[in-house]
């Protein structure tokens, strides 16, 4: 007997009989269960199970359907062998094997640790800046490293060369070394006999790309094959599914609106066109009913992701009459009340906030330090105060007061010796690894070593790091008696920190996470009256606090801290939604105009987010204000709202009383998938009026850096520096209230205040 009675659309994916399957599964709609059936069903047609593979995306995953499949199994009393399940890693470790043993790829030694792969990584840009007379160290920085690891592994997710897509990703002027950087790694991999786990898939796929005649021997083992997340496939692994699957029938199975991997190389088009074009005679099977929340969060997915083009026009339907809440509202601290609340009234539920990049999370995980309760992390450098630029400002404050008239340092300590490390580091004063260690020894010696080793430096590098030390003892004078926001803005300008981010960043977007890092450290410092040691004290302890929680045991009852990204697949009774405002959900950097297929990519993330809630979905804005998004806009929460008590009470959809609503076709639609009841009358509701144009500076504008300003939302500010011809340039202003902000000035409703 199956663990649950299966529905209509269930059945009929588990007995498909003739040709390819494409199974369109929204999220929550029991799709695991389904492929158990599917895989026992087949068993017990008579179908070996040693031609029967199944596919999963991870290991998480293969492990949770494995031990479903043999419970599901010794249930029923089957006897013999089951299937292999594997994931794509496991395939490609066996299929290397395999050509490893027929003389067409040479034996390597698999690294399984990140940190072999960044010390492989590090070496590879090392040879090659030597070669090539450039300095090294900008290549090193962590945010470099990382984009050089991101672009070997989007080359691996595919079959084009390194150039191709390189020139694909349109790669900025301080990333076209990456192209030469990864020939260097191949080289040095090769030398080394190395490989890393994408090199599972990539090595063997471009053996067999360049050996046609390789497909044969590998084929006609398999009868049926099964891959789950379909939607998260890429070009390696979409050319080793058609390899392996010779004449067998295929069954893939996803949801267009979850595939957010992009950055991985997978796009919706595989699962919308690919599949039907490398396998023939596709039959089509929705999985549209979700177990996991109720009408309200159902309707309200719907209704966000209709905008995006590039889906199937499938709805996703809750069952019954299951309740799911909603409520919006502004800010982590409004956001930590709603959960508390929730904690108080459900004892034991799971939680989660969700964000869309790990810089919006500071402000939630200082609230949350704040009300000393405990949170999980998936790693630790997600940890806000294991973020170099927090460190590298509070480090700023620990020296100055320190070192303040009266008192001195002893360099000596590990704590002083960190901080100093933090202080040659941050912002960038382009010292080599070597030449600061040898000044944070110096330093810990006497002032005289100090001075000796900076004589030995280049005369720029010299000079940079003499105004450090100068800023260092300006604000040593003065910081007992600063605020703590006046102190960080000293130490941001007075270092040029923005813009030395902006120029060493390895991206675009990393650029933006730390000035966005940076600008929510400013509005938390704004917000409190004490005096700045004071505020050292209060960050200090919630640091200890919050490494002591995250350094015990897990717990499954604290709430987790996740970016969209990682919590797909993932879900609990309880799902906050933080940063909801233009710019950072959907997030682009610098307020650039989002390309239709970017808006797209951001929208499927948002309906991730909002849909791994069960019991309770909590919306909120970032505290910084600004611009509502426009998913909150589009999914017209009172719209959904009604239709629960519509649904609910015959009255509230009483005939002949017309609903104004914002998708009246969509409504009716959903309404007649899941209520027999005649489909109340509903009107379209007037669009609101376009709002009113900003005002427009005069045509030369006439605003410079330094001159104070005035916007509709984010209050008053300075302009610090402005980029581009009027009347598009870009605009940096720290707002008194609302921090660093970058605005296109033919769209900032900006205006110069008199006498400033």
């Amino acid at each position: 007997m199956s663990l649950k009675p299966l529905t209509p659309e269930q059945q009929a994916v588990v007995t498909h009989t003739r040709g390819h399957a494409r199974v369109r599964a929204v999220a929550g709609s029991g799709k695991t269960t389904t492929l158990v059936e599917r895989v026992l069903y087949l068993l017990q047609q008579g179908v070996a199970a040693r031609r029967l593979l199944v596919v999963m995306y991870n290991r998480a995953a293969r492990e949770d359907f494995s031990s479903k499949l043999q419970q599901q199994a010794l249930a029923r009393g089957l006897q013999g062998p089951l299937p292999d399940v594997r994931t794509f890693h496991s395939l490609g470790h066996r299929l290397t094997a395999t050509l490893v043993r027929w003389g067409y790829l040479k034996p390597r030694r698999l690294q399984q640790e990140e940190w072999m792969q960044d010390s492989f990584s590090r070496q590879a840009l090392k040879t090659l800046a030597e070669r090539q007379g450039e300095a090294v160290q900008p290549w090193l920085e962590e945010d470099a490293l990382d984009a050089f690891k991101s672009f070997c592994t989007r080359v691996k997710s595919g079959l084009k060369p390194a150039a191709e897509v390189a020139e694909d990703l349109e790669l900025p002027r301080n990333q076209k070394h990456l192209v030469a950087a990864f020939d260097e790694l191949e080289t040095l991999l090769e030398q080394q006999q190395a490989m890393f786990f994408d090199d599972l898939l990539w090595r063997p796929l471009q053996v067999i790309s360049q050996h046609p005649e390789l497909k044969q021997r590998l084929q006609g083992f398999l009868d049926y094959l099964v891959v789950d997340e379909y939607q998260d496939i890429n070009a390696v692994q979409q050319a080793l599914l058609v390899t392996l699957a010779g004449e067998a029938q295929v069954m893939v199975v996803g949801d267009v609106d979850q595939c957010i991997y992009e950055w991985r190389g997978a796009r919706p088009d595989y699962m919308l066109h690919r599949f039907q074009q490398d396998f023939n005679s596709v039959v089509d099977y929705p999985l549209s009913c979700s177990f996991r929340f109720g009408h309200w969060l159902a309707l309200v997915a719907n209704q966000v992701i209709q905008h995006n083009r590039e889906r199937p026009p499938q709805l996703t339907l809750a069952r019954d009459l299951q309740a799911t809440s909603i409520q919006q509202g502004q800010g982590a601290a409004w956001l930590l009340d709603r959960l508390q609340q929730w904690q108080v009234a459900h004892p034991g539920k799971t939680a989660a906030v969700l964000v869309r990049s790990w810089s919006q999370s500071l402000a939630v995980q200082l609230e949350l330090l704040k009300a000393h309760q405990p949170f999980q992390l998936a790693r630790q450098e997600h940890f806000i105060f294991n973020r170099p630029q927090i460190q590298g400002l509070l480090a700023y404050v620990r020296l100055a007061l320190n070192s303040a008239p009266g008192r001195r340092i002893n360099y000596q300590h590990p704590a002083a010796r960190q901080d100093f490390y933090q202080l040659l580091s941050f912002p960038t004063l382009y010292l080599t690894e070597v030449e600061r260690q040898a000044l944070v020894e110096a330093r810990a010696q006497n002032s005289a070593r100090l001075e000796a080793v900076l004589e030995a430096l280049p005369p720029g590098k010299r000079k940079r790091l003499q105004r450090r030390l100068q800023l260092l003892q300006s604000l040593a004078r003065r910081a007992e008696q600063m605020a703590p926001r006046a102190f960080l803005d000293q130490v941001l300008r007075e270092t040029d920190a923005l813009e030395q981010i902006k120029k060493t960043a390895a991206s675009k977007e990393a650029a933006d996470e730390s000035l966005r890092l940076l600008a929510g450290l400013q509005r938390y410092a704004q917000q409190s009256p004490k005096k700045l040691a004071d505020w050292l004290q209060e960050l200090e302890a919630a640091q200890q606090e919050g490494s002591a929680h995250l350094a015990a045991s897990k717990d499954k009852k604290q709430v987790s801290i996740q970016t969209v990204h990682a919590a797909k697949g993932l879900e609990w009774d309880w799902v906050g939604v933080y940063g909801l405002n233009e710019g950072d959900f959907p997030y682009n950097s610098g307020f650039s105009r989002l390309t239709p297929a970017e808006e797209e990519a951001e929208r499927r993330l948002f309906y991730v987010a909002i849909t791994r809630s069960r019991e309770a979905l909590v919306l909120a804005e970032g505290d910084a204000g600004g611009q509502v998004s426009r998913f909150l806009q589009e999914a017209a929460l009172k719209d959904a709202h009604w239709l629960i008590k519509a649904l609910r009470d015959e009255e509230t959809a009483a005939v002949g009383q017309e609903t104004s609503v914002a998708y009246p076709e969509l409504i009716r639609h959903y309404w007649q998938q899941v209520s027999d009841r005649p489909v109340p009358p509903l009107t379209q509701a007037s669009k609101e009026p376009p709002q009113a144009a900003s005002p427009r500076l005069q045509e030369t504008s006439g605003l410079q850096p330094g001159d104070r300003v005035s916007h509709q939302t984010f209050g008053e500010g300075e302009l610090l520096r402005a980029e581009g011809d009027y009347p598009s340039r870009l605009l940096d202003i720290r707002f008194d209230q609302a921090g660093l902000k970058r605005l296109k000035e033919e769209r900032a409703p900006l205006s110069r205040l008199q006498g400033a």
